[in-house]
């Protein structure tokens, strides 16, 4: 990771509600433990300092590990060590210095009592080094307290470095599955749009050749339409509604004057990228079940709005009335799968009667907002 990318992976690691029950774990096993020694803490240095040093272990230690100067998640060993142990060496002195100052007191640390063991607090009698050893800068104790902290600080942050990078390559592979599968539903679509479309068609052959004629160069365009989209993982609102005007422009050759068409669309919010292949399956589904079976067909209005911060896409139309008891159509339940896959609630897509009028609704996420 980068600098700012290891900086924003530090914060959430320490928004997690993981790494603060695991603070508060330490902190109260700790305490526990001082008190069945008959260790009691009595200051708020002894009580607060198993917690800060747990938090401090769990939240900074990684960062040196993760801070890789490119898009690798783990630096190497070499490139980790020299960063480590500078980058805690720092921290661990520090917070040391800043506890260990004043008169004796009991220690904060895993000292069995006053004056004894690497205690992380006032267990040592100051700071300054032994008389009969004036060329030690600091005390013993508190080097070898430094010396064993770092050590497991230096090898905590590699072993949570390493289990984020592990997590975060199971995400990615989570993520690039979920997108092969959307590929798939997606390409799925091409041939179930062109074979409903050539079956449509097939009646007009022997009633309206010249009309068969033009219908197939329609379907032509339309084709090209779905090859393009096929190979995008996202296209413009723009290019989407021109692929579902090229099937309107097939379906209004078979069924004339009995669709009308009725665009309720914002083009200000053309330029957003969606998933492609959202629109058309709702329009196909309202011609296949609501104008196409009823002698005087009806009207779809195909609608693009802004709502809420989100975009809304919303396909109506007259005919016959949506029947509750009727089985999904291939398109429709594909979309359904397809907007799981991208994360969606199943309140992103609607489908319901109202009044007159058969609904399919989606509302998306506006590209750049925040989810």
């Amino acid at each position: 990771m980068r600098a700012l990318a290891a900086g924003q992976a530090t914060w959430h690691r320490i928004k997690r509600p993981a790494t603060w029950g695991a603070v508060l774990l330490f902190g109260l096993v700790w305490a526990l433990a001082r008190w069945a020694m008959g260790f009691p803490g009595r200051t708020p240095e002894d009580l607060l300092g198993p917690f800060l040093w747990a938090l401090l272990f769990l939240a900074v230690t990684p960062f040196p590990w993760q801070w890789t100067g490119d898009d690798a998640p783990l630096a190497r060993a070499w490139r980790g060590l020299l960063q480590a142990i500078p980058w805690n060496a720092a921290w661990v002195l520090a917070l040391l210095l800043l506890l260990s100052g004043g008169g004796p007191r009991s220690g904060l640390g895993p000292g069995p009592g006053p004056g004894r063991g690497p205690g992380m607090g006032r267990g040592m009698r100051m700071m300054a080094p032994p008389e009969d050893r004036p060329w030690l800068p600091l005390h013993p104790r508190l080097l070898l307290l430094a010396v064993t902290n770092l050590s497991i600080c230096v090898l905590l942050g590699w072993i949570l470095a390493d289990k984020e990078r592990a997590e975060a390559v199971a995400r990615e592979a989570r993520r690039t599955a979920a997108q092969a599968q959307a590929r798939a539903l997606q390409a799925q679509m091409n041939p179930h749009v062109l074979f409903n479309a050539i079956s449509g068609l097939t009646e007009l052959v022997r009633e309206d050749p010249e009309a068969a004629e033009r219908a197939l160069v329609s379907l032509a365009d339309l084709l090209r339409g779905l090859l393009d989209h096929g190979a995008r993982a996202a296209v413009p609102l723009a290019l989407e509604r021109e692929l579902v005007e090229r099937y309107l422009a097939l379906e209004q050759i078979r069924l004339g004057r009995r669709l009308q068409v009725d665009w309720q669309w914002d083009r200000a919010l053309e330029a957003a990228e969606v998933p492609p292949l959202l629109l058309q399956p709702l329009v196909e589904n309202a011609l296949k079940h609501g104008i196409a079976p009823s002698r005087t067909g009806g009207e779809v209005r195909i609608g693009l709005q802004a709502r809420d911060g989100d975009l809304e896409l919303e396909v109506a139309n007259t005919g016959l009335a949506l029947q509750d008891a009727a089985p999904e159509g291939v398109g429709v339940h594909n979309l359904r799968e397809r907007l799981a896959l991208l994360g969606l609630p199943e309140a992103a897509f609607s489908l319901f009667r109202d009044g007159d009028w058969t609904r399919a609704r989606i509302r998306l996420p506006r590209p750049g907002a925040r989810p």
